[in-house]
Formats: structure tokens, sequence, C-alpha cells
């Protein structure tokens, strides 16, 4: 073997070693920040982490919660949901997450488009599924996991979690959202239908509010 042969060699090792220490630097960034046992996403963290703890403040009563905010694609703007594996460990080892979309591509709401009103409400009314899965055993997490698989099943539960933000003193935030999903969004018609179907409507969200306020 030839001079230039190793030479060759040892650049291509020296390259590779470069390449692999990049990619470990890499995976060491921070991609979460903690606050008390919430794990939230770095990009999240940067824009959005000062609406979110409005509401969040608000319920004590999940700040014992290990709750994780991270990105993901969906076919919703946000979603929360108890990790499947953590049901089985008992109540005080539950773990939730609470997911952003970030499908480019999507065609509903994207949360950077939001309002800072109703984005608020729309926060609060994930912390809400999660209040709702905290207040059930493993049996009644899984039966909300079935009622999303009909259409009906799905309505009584964004209903009920919308009934439970607006309970939780969010009501016009909440509304701020559903206004702004159907009459002010970009989202497509058929996105829009499905949000007006599963969800109160902007309308039905002040009659509730009216509902609970006290009579002179």
């Amino acid at each position: 073997m030839v001079l230039k042969d190793w030479v060759s060699i040892f650049t291509g090792l020296v390259i590779s070693s470069v390449i692999a220490a990049q990619d470990v630097a890499s995976s060491n960034i921070k991609r979460y920040n903690k606050i008390g046992r919430l794990k939230v996403d770095t990009t999240f963290n940067e824009a959005y982490l000062n609406d979110f703890l409005v509401p969040y403040q608000e319920f004590s009563d999940l700040h014992n919660c290990r709750i994780k905010i991270k990105n993901k694609k969906l076919k919703t703007t946000m979603a929360a949901r108890p990790h499947f594996f953590s049901l089985l460990l008992g109540k005080r080892n539950r773990r939730y997450v609470i997911l952003v979309n970030k499908n480019e591509s999507f065609k509903g709401v994207r949360l950077n488009d939001v309002p800072k009103e109703a984005r608020i409400g729309l926060f609060a009314h994930e912390l809400m599924h999660i209040r709702d899965y905290e207040s059930r055993r493993v049996t009644g997490v899984m039966e909300r996991g079935l009622q999303y698989l009909s259409h009906k099943g799905k309505t009584q539960v964004e209903h009920y979690t919308d009934s439970l933000t607006i309970a939780a003193g969010f009501g016009q935030n909440l509304y701020h959202w559903a206004s702004y999903v159907l009459h002010d969004s970009d989202a497509c018609d058929e996105y829009k239908i499905f949000k007006s179907e599963v969800y109160m409507t902007p309308i039905r969200i002040l009659s509730q509010i009216e509902a609970t306020l006290p009579k002179p």
C-alpha cells in the first residue's frame, strides 16, 4: 500500500470521527425545559409558554402531574393524551403528553396563527382533558379512549371538556378560540364543519357562560 493510500485512509477516519462527534453533540442539545413537573419543548417554550402558564398556574391540582409538551404531526391543532404504559403504574406515576401539530401542510388551524386570547382558551381546554383523566381510574381513562372511536362519543367528550373549561373560568377565552376557528381562521371548510359538529359553537359557549353567572 503506497503512502497516498495511507493518507486517504487516515483522512477518511478523521472526517468520520468529526461527523460522529457532531452527531453526539447535536443529540445532547437541550430540547426540553422543565418547570416543576412540566416538561416543555424548547420551541414551544420560546413562542407560547407565557400564554400556556396563564391557565396552568390557575389549575393547582395539575401541578403534581407529569406533563410533557412536544411537537408532532396531527390532524388537529393540539391534543392531550395519557401515556398509555404509565396508566399501568398507578395513578401517582401517570404521565401525560400535550401534542402540538407541526405538520406544515395541515389544512386546519396552526397554533402560530391563533390570537393570544384564543390560544389561552385552547390551552385551558387541553389542560381540562388532563383534569378529566386525573379524575378517572384506569378503566375510566380507557373508556374515554373508546369514546373517541365514534363521532357521537367524541362529541360527548369534547362538549364535556368545553364545559370544564367554562367552569374553570376560561369561558371567554374558549369563546374566542371557537369563534376564531369558525369565522376568522384560514382552515378548510371540512375542518370547520368538523369543529362545529364535535365542539361547542361560540353561541353555545356564550349561552353556558350566561347560565353559570349568578342571578341578580
